[in-house]
Formats: C-alpha cells, structure tokens, sequence
C-alpha cells in the first residue's frame, strides 16, 4: 500500500511538472513574441562621457490630449522613478513651480520656443549637462490599457540633440501583451503573480514602469553599442595611419647632419688630418 501511494505521487507530480512545461511553451510571456522599441536616435558616439546629470522637465501632456492630461498626474512619478532606476545619469527633477521661478513657464514642450537664455541659466541652477523633455502623448485607461512616449535629450552645452525617442505601447497589440506579462512575473513573486497578473495587466501605471523601463534599456544597449563603434573606429585609425616623428625633450641638441653641397647627393668629403700623408 505505501509502495502504491508512493508511484501515485510520483506520477501526480510528472504530470505536473509535464503540465507546467506545456503552459511555458504555450505562454506569450515565456516564448514571445516580444516588443521592441525601435523609434529612436542616438547621436553618434552615444551618451558623452561627461554627461552626469541631467535636468528632468515636468512631465506634458500632448497638445489637445484630454485622456493624457489626466494621465500626467499617475504617471510623472513612475517617470522618475524609472529614470533614476536606469541609472544612466543624475536625475535632477525640475518641478513646475521651480520652472516658473527661474523662467515664469510652468510647461515647455521640446519642440516650443525656449525662454531668453534658458540653456545657460538651467545649467548654472542645476548643475546639469543636458535637459530631457517629456511628453505622455498617449494615455488610455481602460482596456486595452496604452501609454505613449516622447522623450527628447538636449545638451546644454550647445543643444544639439543627444537622444530622442517617440514610442506607443498598445497592450492590445500581442507583442506588448507579451512583454507586460514577462515584466509582472520577473518582478512579482509565484505566490502572488496568478492573482495579480490579472490586475497589473489593466493598470497603466503598471504599463507605464513597463514600457519605460524598455525605452531606457533599449538606450542603454544602443549607447553601449555606439561606445563600442567609436572606439573601433579610432583603433582603427590609430593602426591605419602613418607614425609621426618622435621629437626629442626640449632642450637636448639635435643630431648634426653633414651637409650636402647644391647639386650633390653625397655628403661633402672631411678635412685633411694635418701631417697625414
């Protein structure tokens, strides 16, 4: 009897594990597909190497967008939370009331007219190196649940552009389905993720972490692949190219050369030795 109840178990749990086997490689959020942001650009030579702080503008909704001015309250948070998990630079938040004490503008959009010396003034009051400019130019609150992102990276040093990006996640769209679930269960523990999954997949603030954290790991990877060029590309160069001429330290004679008289190509003949015959 013990020896039978001890094959029943055995049996129980190989079906389950069999079972368990058949729902990964059935479940979009193991196998895939999986989105990938890809509406990007990165200025060559990626993210500058003195780039360590970086001033963050409040979060804007787009222009005439009902449902994303809403939106901007839920998520301003989650943004800076998932830029200062990125750890790619120093975020410093710039508040509204901290934007309208230095310019008199509680919203400025990347692509509006700067105030009168706005670069330099950010700089000097932030300490930063470059500005991001946010914008939630999507944002549906019921199922299917979706935000949308435009985020631009100024320096301002020079402002030229250093990075940009203009996504939309969908989770209607089976990609987006798929990478939300992946990203509820690497984050939420096995006890607790049946019953939340649920949950989670219709909060768009859960969508918001998710997609965010896609957009800054996708530059994260694109910065280090431009690193990887750049310096590829000056090895390169280094191997490629002539060697210049080692001048001697500064003081030390230079070597004298024998002169050549016009019209010769051979050194002028020495000087007789006195008494050699």
């Amino acid at each position: 009897m013990k020896i039978l109840r001890i094959l029943t178990l055995t049996v129980a749990g190989g079906l389950l594990a069999g079972c368990s086997i058949l729902e990964r490689t059935d479940n979009g959020a193991y196998m895939g597909p999986f989105h990938a942001p890809n509406n990007t650009h990165l200025a060559p030579g990626g993210l500058p190497a003195d780039l360590l702080r970086v001033a963050v503008m409040p979060l804007m909704p787009g222009r005439g967008n009902a449902p994303a001015e809403r939106g901007v309250s839920l998520l301003q948070a989650v943004l800076t939370e998932e830029l200062s998990r990125a750890r790619l630079f120093e975020v410093i938040t710039v508040t509204p009331h901290r934007l309208h004490g230095l310019f008199n503008e509680r919203a400025i959009y990347a692509d509006a007219a700067l105030p009168f010396d706005f670069l330099p003034k950010l700089a000097k009051e932030t300490g930063c190196q470059a500005v991001l400019f946010c914008e939630l130019t999507t944002y549906r609150a019921y199922p299917p649940i979706g935000v949308g992102w435009k985020l631009h990276l100024f320096s301002l040093e020079d402002g030229q552009l250093i990075w940009a990006t203009d996504e939309v996640f969908d989770a209607g769209q089976t990609t987006v389905s798929n990478s939300l679930r992946r990203h509820i269960r690497e984050r939420q523990s096995s006890s607790v993720l049946a019953a939340t999954e649920l949950l989670v997949l219709n909060s768009p603030r859960e969508l918001g972490r998710y997609s965010l954290g896609a957009i800054l790991e996708h530059l994260s990877e694109k910065n280090a692949k431009e690193m990887l060029l750049t310096a590829d590309i000056k090895d390169s160069q280094r191997v490629s190219g002539n060697p210049e001429p080692v001048e001697p330290p500064e003081g030390e004679p230079q070597p004298e050369r024998p002169t050549v008289p016009e019209g010769s190509e051979d050194p002028a003949p020495l000087p007789p030795i006195p008494g050699d015959t």
